[in-house]
């Protein structure tokens, strides 16, 4: 069974586009793709965001693709 990761990664817009910039958070836990797709769903989070140049991107991996 594939097994996922949830990944929350910081990203900062340059005016042009969005950059990655360099830091992420892994949820070290295997799930399945239902399970990790349900905790990253927006629907979950409340959103504080103030600063229309900084985000923060939640997304599910598949756990062998993870990054250090």
């Amino acid at each position: 069974m594939k097994t996922f990761v949830l990944v929350f990664s910081m990203w900062g817009f340059d005016g042009l586009e969005w950059q990655y910039m360099g830091n992420q958070y892994v949820y070290d836990a295997p799930m399945t793709a239902q399970e990790c797709n349900f905790i990253a769903s927006q629907d979950n989070w409340t959103k504080f965001e103030g600063n229309p140049f900084y985000r923060i991107s939640v997304e599910c991996l598949p756990s062998a693709a993870k990054k250090t």
